[in-house]
């Protein structure tokens, strides 16, 4: 079992780390895995050196693992070499993808308030303005995760 003190050690180590890393869902991604790792690695030294004290056996993994300096900067590094072709052909697929959901949604609830309301809301009037919701919706998103 992990004592508190070594939970420190590792949630501050997390901290130091997490700060480096821009904030997005590859770094937390990272994060998690960064935490995971720590613990299996600790609990495989524990099992190898039960009578060691386990701030020198959690010291020794955050070592093997580097510094949050040093894995910020491979994260960065890993961010800049992955290859544009496979992201720019995966972006459109997305959204392609994304768009052709938007429009079923979009029809779909049109349609639906068309008919709810007897005729009242025109249907293609409906289709227009839930598109246009859909498309503001769609660049503050962009904005809100840096894609724009």
């Amino acid at each position: 079992m992990i004592s508190g003190e070594t939970e420190r050690m590792i949630e501050d180590f997390i901290k130091k780390t997490s700060r480096l890393l821009p904030d997005n869902f590859a770094a937390e991604d990272l994060i998690a895995d960064l935490r995971s790792h720590i613990h299996e690695a600790l609990n495989n030294k524990i099992r190898g050196n039960p009578d060691e004290s386990q701030s020198k056996l959690i010291q020794e993994v955050l070592d093997d693992v580097g510094t949050p300096e040093e894995i910020a900067e491979e994260y960065a590094i890993e961010q800049v070499h992955e290859p544009e072709q496979a992201r720019s052909s995966g972006r459109v697929r997305y959204y392609a993808i994304r768009l052709v959901a938007a429009l079923i949604v979009v029809v779909l609830a049109a349609w639906i308030v068309s008919t709810i309301t007897n005729g009242a809301v025109n249907f293609s009037l409906a289709v227009v303005v839930l598109m246009v919701f859909a498309v503001i919706e769609w660049f503050v998103r962009a904005k809100q995760s840096g894609e724009s």
